[in-house]
């Protein structure tokens, strides 16, 4: 009889758990479905500010939450 694959509390299987980051800046990765419209304007967006994708999501997103980047800081604050 095969054997059962282990299972989370939330009943994912335990080889879907995403891995612990080994980023030196702690960043993890993140699944977040947007209509194509929303993905093509942040995308114009970005490219114009001459930054990437996912600064301009993560920089938007701090903004909306009302955190700031002290200066010499690689790291959002509340």
């Amino acid at each position: 009889m095969p054997k059962a694959a282990k299972t989370t509390k939330s009943g994912a299987l335990e080889s879907a758990k995403p891995a612990e980051s080994k980023r030196r800046d702690q960043r993890k990765a993140v699944l977040v479905y947007l209509q194509t419209d929303l993905i093509q304007a942040a995308k114009e967006t970005a490219s114009a500010n001459d930054e990437k994708l996912w600064q301009f999501v993560e920089r938007t997103v701090a903004k909306a939450l009302g955190w700031k980047k002290p200066r010499d800081s690689k790291r959002w604050v509340p």
